[in-house]
């Protein structure tokens, strides 16, 4: 079928309009859904803020929101050796994985456990979980520690 004048023009407008609203779709495509809450994660694409890892494991998959943005991490202990003081200091907002659900939580709300039977991406041995009875139930005989008492004995 041989390209007309009328037909030309119109592809043109058609190409030129895409043109222009590809980049706002890209950034609307691209960007967090919240700018609050825990981020979304691309496992085998998003690499950790600390130590550059692929993150893979969404048992124990970090993250912390601040002023500035979010920060994924792969391991908890990552999260709490990169932005530990921020948590400390309530300028930033932890979250985590239960290790069970996969499910995001609160990392002041979480119940860790940290143990060297536990094999995280990098090694620091911690879980999270809802309740400190779910942590105990998963690791009997271990203690159920707060957000607050894994940052005072650090990584």
């Amino acid at each position: 079928m041989p390209v007309t004048r009328r037909r030309f023009l119109r592809l043109t407008a058609v190409g030129i309009v895409g043109a222009a609203a590809a980049p706002a779709a890209w950034t609307l495509l691209g960007r967090e859904p919240a700018s609050s809450g825990p981020p979304v994660l691309r496992y085998g694409q998003d690499r950790c803020d600390a130590c550059g890892m692929i993150i893979s494991d969404p048992r124990y998959a970090a993250a912390a929101r601040d002023a500035a943005g979010v920060r994924r991490y792969d391991d908890i202990g990552c999260l709490l050796g990169h932005a530990g003081a921020a948590l400390r200091s309530g300028q930033a907002r932890g979250y985590v994985h239960d290790a069970e659900t996969h499910e995001w939580l609160d990392a002041g709300a979480a119940a860790f456990v940290r143990s060297p039977a536990i094999r995280t991406p990098m090694g620091f041995g911690i879980a999270a979980y809802v309740t400190p009875q779910a942590a105990s139930r998963a690791h009997p005989g271990t203690t159920a520690l707060t957000l607050g008492a894994l940052l005072e004995q650090g990584t």
